[in-house]
């Protein structure tokens, strides 16, 4: 098996945190209105354990977010642009003046690869993460990142099982970490008993404009989500795990909540000043040292200064049996980005794109990203992965033959796990799930 070499770094310091189990409600008013908001609190016993972040926590109260505290810090989106503007634009550096020495680390691996190799990556379903297993059944190997989603840390439904298996995925394998946020917010501002939703068409009553105008209970539930998000990206900072962070994705449609929906999107400049204002309070509010910014904006509508994000990316389906290095896709992307020679990543795709064709073509990007259920192994009606008896799941065969995904993992063009650099992966080893897998799989 072909290993990429690498310069060798520092050890990495691992600090452990416990998990959040119980749900808040925090109700206040705004404009003589009520407003309520929802997070994950920390019960005393995890409170006892959680070591404190290297960033500036986030202020808590009874187990929600201290929205007293949050609020007094306002972004202020011409003096960060004027920031912005005063710093040389230096693509071969992370954006964020936070980083720590893992975070570097990461940012350095990925620039030391891009336009030479492409990195493998999978977006996991759920913690199942039965993906591994049918990689690692077809090739004896697996994608060297995983894509999580905070979905489930805003909203109705309250969950952490994909915080706690990325750092999971990153303490015992030492794999890269990418996470999106499909972010749910209240389907009906004024009547919290509607549920949350991230779909512009499951949403009853949400001002767009209003989510980046302060005064307004949008803007509230918007500054309450972000510091819940920068509460789990804490959790991930703790446990020595660097996140490639892509909010706010596939802007340049209308299906999300936060997309350009029509030309008051574009007039307001909604995405942007949603962008800046995420930003402004990882970056200089809580001083996250963990994160890898990947601009997933897809329109020259929606761009954002360079000096606030580090990937490009833009995400691209087309026909189920479509493995081509996507040259459109990406000349497209590269035409927006030319000036400031940031990394470009297909963020989503349907299939794998040929790694032989992308170094014939020159498209060249810093990682694909696979999307989970059918668009890798046969599903159910519902959705489900189908799988054997010993709970092997089966590759779906419509998409991609086991022949093309062994062929397309021994390729020099690309990195999968086993190619990481000894810098991430020393001592560490496959997941244990695959472990538990093996010892009842029947032959």
């Amino acid at each position: 098996m072909k290993k990429f070499l690498s310069a060798a770094f520092a050890a990495v310091m691992m600090i452990s945190v416990t998990s959040c189990s119980e749900t808040s409600v925090d109700s206040t008013s705004v404009d003589g209105q009520t407003t309520t908001a929802t997070s994950v609190p920390v019960t005393q016993e995890a409170a006892e354990n959680i070591t404190e972040p290297l960033s500036v926590p986030v202020a808590m109260v009874d187990g929600d977010i201290n929205m007293e505290k949050a609020m007094s810090y306002q972004t202020d989106i011409d003096a960060l642009l004027a920031s912005f503007e005063a710093k040389t634009i230096d693509p071969t550096k992370p954006v964020s003046e936070n980083s720590n020495e893992d975070t570097i680390a990461v940012f350095e691996f990925l620039r030391s690869i891009y336009g030479d190799q492409i990195l493998t990556a999978q977006q996991m379903k759920n913690d199942d993460c039965l993906e591994d297993i049918a990689y690692y059944d077809n090739t004896g190997d697996m994608p060297a990142m995983k894509g999580f989603d905070f979905n489930n840390c805003t909203g109705s439904y309250i969950s952490e099982t994909m915080v706690d298996e990325a750092i999971e995925w990153h303490n015992e394998s030492g794999g890269l970490v990418t996470f999106t946020w499909h972010w749910n917010v209240p389907r009906d501002i004024d009547d919290p008993d509607m549920g949350h939703a991230f779909y512009q068409e499951d949403i009853i009553n949400w001002n767009q404009i209003n989510a980046v105008t302060p005064g307004t209970k949008e803007y509230r539930q918007v500054i309450h989500d972000i510091d819940v998000i920068a509460s789990k990206l804490q959790k991930l900072e703790s446990a020595g795990v660097t996140v490639l962070f892509r909010p706010l994705h596939e802007a340049s449609g209308s299906w999300f909540w936060w997309g350009v929906h029509n030309k008051s999107s574009v007039e307001n400049q909604v995405f942007q000043k949603l962008w800046y204002i995420i930003f402004d309070r990882i970056e200089n509010y809580h001083k996250l040292t963990n994160i890898i910014w990947v601009w997933n904006g897809q329109t020259k509508h929606c761009m954002v200064h360079p000096n606030s994000y580090d990937i490009a990316g833009i995400d691209y389906y087309g026909e189920a049996n479509d493995h081509s290095s996507k040259l459109d896709q990406y000349n497209k992307l590269n035409s927006m980005n030319a000036d400031s020679g940031k990394m470009l990543a297909l963020t989503e795709c349907g299939c794998i794109p040929d790694p032989d064709e992308c170094k014939e073509t020159g498209a060249m990007w810093l990682y694909y990203m696979l999307w989970n259920g059918e668009f890798l192994c046969e599903t159910s009606g519902g959705g489900a992965i189908l799988t054997n008896l010993s709970g092997t799941p089966r590759l779906n065969t419509e998409r991609m033959t086991v022949e093309m995904l062994q062929s397309y993992f021994n390729s020099d063009n690309i990195v999968t796990y086993s190619d990481l650099p000894d810098r991430f992966t020393e001592g560490k080893e496959f997941p244990s799930k695959l472990k538990v897998w093996e010892y009842f799989k029947i032959e």
